[in-house]
């Protein structure tokens, strides 16, 4: 059995003091498109430096791109960011934009794919169609269980990565847009300003829920894994992966080193001799603790034991622990063992051959002189070879042969072993380099042909706001929220409707999500025209079932570039509504003719596993509207799913483009989207009349209780 323990390099020292500690792997970012902006990144130089120490010592570097890209990006500027590396030898991207997969396919063929935590991976069947589309390597969403990851594993032949260590998100990767909407910086542009982090008030019917130390409550803890290190393991993780790019070398180190040990403990020994030691749970508390530790996700599906709920208390450092970290893996380098023998020979250059591993050396250096004294002796030679000083190698063992009364300079005896360290150094990093990348070449904008009028459709999630919708003469398609509605509800809408009727599935579609969705809607899915698709798994759960012809993909299946565009059309013929982090001048630039925008809703802005009720000890398992309060005194009402138990938080004020028709039809689009949460009967007549009427200035009161989204400026 083989493990790889990958570790973060947020910095150049970092990823050095993690190789140093023992990780196996670093991913580490560059100076763009990476997840952790703000991260002291590595330029390309650094980057080549890194990768050639990681070599030298058998290890690994992985490059983070995962981030959405938008379409002046993924062109020339990816390409000529990724062509020095790739040809240098990089041994792998990790990626969350399907663009930026099908762009590194193309032009970067033998370099390996990982698919980011931020794809929302959530099932075996998108593994496996991301595999057929070149990637090598999954990430698992934190939220996924060990029999979840075990599942995947025993199913599709491919490595898996999951998170062993570290910080913990509160929404499923990828899906959190509530940074973005609060002040602009996107997680999913590496810019992510952790509003998870603040004070929140739970407010139900207007009383406040959490008392006045329970405020942190998107607040997690940190994950430690130590105790489930085999059982992860077990499951068929390969990679296991410690988070913390913005970290300190000290912390990344420290961490690295202790799990370095339980690594090996259990490799060597199995459980039979598996214990954790209490003093080494201490230092990794002493390096960093948010209110004490929870085991992810891997043996309990959530709970409120996993959230810190009051202020995180950071301790000052362990100032022994940080020397001792500093003296073992910062201040001292790997070292590579190396046997050297020389041979110096009357009348015949001098030779040196080194041996390191598989590689094999010889270099030469001048011819030796006869001794006028005192001869060189094998001793002498031995003395001077054997200090190798600030290189990457150690002498493991050495011999030299010269013949009797010989002379040769110390000069040259260390200029020979100058040369067999050069050599020996190119020898095992060239093995890693790479012919140049195929040739870029510019892509055609999307240019659909559409119909001059655009279809109006509308998003419903109940069944009184279903019978008001039906009656507005504009909408061709209405979406239902099928956990909203009950069973009579909707076979009354598939048996009488009158306009097509679409089903809105699932924000999260996991292994129990797809033996409930099978019970529930399996014998009327033939009835509906199509199918609003929120992840890939349901999308080719769908499409294995074969009962839902029609789909178009939501606004959180990221189509944010022609590259993505590419990769959607290769998948299947199918619509995708345009990016909520798109602004107009970017929706055009990217081209999205022939598709679907939303023009209004409350908007999503975060979908978790976590229950703002159950951390409330409030959970009746009934379908509950919260409200969180911030410190701003805006409301972000929370939706409690619980057909699938998560829950869904919603922006605090709607977004509305409805009176930006002008911008909006030189897009080009198939279709704009009213989306219709929480607005009641009479809220809905109301719009419907004023933009029946083109009444727009009368739909609200003022502009402050609407939001444009990003549409006019877009997002860091």
């Amino acid at each position: 059995m083989k493990v790889e323990l990958l570790a973060p390099g947020g910095s150049y020292e970092t990823v050095i003091a993690a190789l140093n500690a023992g990780a196996d792997a670093v991913y580490t970012g560059g100076e763009k498109f990476g997840a952790r902006a703000n991260a002291d990144n590595l330029t390309i130089e650094q980057l080549k430096s890194v990768i050639d120490y990681a070599h030298l010592h058998g290890r690994k570097i992985y490059l983070t791109i995962n981030t959405l890209l938008k379409e002046n990006e993924i062109k020339k500027e990816l390409y000529d960011y990724l062509e020095p590396l790739y040809v240098h030898g990089l041994d792998a991207v990790i990626v969350q934009d399907y663009g930026v997969l099908e762009f590194v396919r193309k032009y970067f063929p033998q370099l390996h794919v990982h698919a980011s935590t931020q794809m929302t991976i959530l099932g075996e069947l998108t593994v496996k169609e991301l595999k057929n589309k070149g990637v090598t390597r999954i990430v698992t969403p934190r939220e996924l269980s060990i029999p979840e990851i075990k599942k995947i594993k025993e199913n599709c032949d491919i490595e898996i990565e999951s998170f062993v260590h570290g910080a913990l998100c509160y929404c499923y990767s990828g899906q959190c847009l509530l940074s973005s909407y609060i002040g602009g910086r996107s997680g999913n542009r590496g810019r992510c300003a952790q509003p998870c982090r603040m004070e929140y008030d739970v407010v139900k019917n207007g009383k406040v829920l959490n008392p006045g130390d329970s405020k942190y409550v998107l607040s997690p803890k940190d994950i430690c894994t130590l105790k489930i290190l085999p059982d992860i393991i077990e499951s068929g993780v390969y990679s296991l992966k410690i988070e913390g790019r913005m970290k300190k070398p000290e912390y990344t180190a420290g961490v690295v080193s202790i799990y370095r040990k339980y690594i090996d403990l259990y490799l060597q020994f199995g459980r039979k001799k598996y214990k954790v030691d209490n003093n080494d749970i201490k230092k990794l508390n002493d390096l960093f603790n948010r209110k004490g530790f929870s085991e992810s996700y891997y043996k309990t599906y959530n709970g409120k034991e996993m959230i810190t709920f009051s202020k995180p208390d950071f301790r000052a450092a362990n100032e022994g622990l940080i020397k001792e970290i500093q003296n073992k893996y910062i201040n001292t380098n790997l070292r590579k063992n190396i046997d050297i023998f020389v041979t110096i020979k009357k009348d015949s250059p001098m030779e040196a051959v080194g041996i390191c591993g598989e590689n094999v050396v010889t270099v030469y250096e001048d011819l030796p002189d006869e001794a006028k004294k005192l001869p060189t002796t094998s001793d002498m030679v031995n003395e001077k070879m054997a200090k190798l000083g600030n290189t990457p190698f150690k002498v493991e063992k050495i011999e030299t042969y010269i013949d009797d009364n010989l002379f040769v300079t110390i000069g040259k005896i260390n200029q020979l072993k100058r040369k067999l360290i050069d050599e020996m150094t190119k020898s095992i990093i060239d093995r890693y380099k790479r012919n140049n990348a195929l040739p870029y070449e510019n892509v055609e904008k999307n240019t659909i042909i559409c119909n001059d009028k655009k279809l109006e459709t509308a998003l419903v999630s109940n069944f009184e706001q279903y019978k008001t919708i039906e009656k507005w003469n504009r909408i061709s398609r209405i979406y239902i929220e099928a956990s909203e509605f009950t069973r009579q509800e909707i076979e009354e809408v598939v048996n009488n409707k009158t306009k097509q009727i679409y089903i809105a599935m699932p924000y999260i579609f996991r292994e129990k999500d797809k033996a409930y969705f099978s019970k529930e809607y399996i014998g009327m899915l033939n009835k509906f025209d199509g199918a609003l698709i929120r992840n890939m798994e349901e999308y080719f759960w769908l499409k294995n079932i074969d009962m839902v012809k029609n789909y178009i993909f939501d606004y959180n299946v990221y189509v944010m570039n022609s590259f993505s565009q590419q990769f959607i059309r290769k998948t299947d013929d199918i619509t995708y509504t345009v990016p909520v982090e798109l602004n107009y001048k970017e929706m055009f630039d990217m081209g999205c003719s022939g598709q679907e925008m939303i023009i209004y809703g409350y908007m999503p802005v975060m979908t978790t596993v976590n229950c703002i009720a159950k951390s409330c000890d409030m959970c009746q398992k009934s379908k509950e509207i919260y409200s969180l309060k911030d410190r701003k005194s805006e409301y972000f009402k929370v939706k409690c799913v619980c057909d699938y138990c998560y829950n869904l938080i919603y922006n605090c004020k709607p977004l509305s483009l409805i009176d930006y028709n002008n911008k909006i039809d030189k897009l080009k689009l198939n279709s704009i989207r009213y989306s219709f949460t929480f607005e009641s009967k009479k809220q809905i007549k109301n719009m419907i009349e004023h933009i029946d009427n083109k009444e727009y200035d009368l739909l609200f009161e003022n502009n402050s209780e609407i939001t444009r989204g990003h549409f006019n400026r877009g997002v860091l």
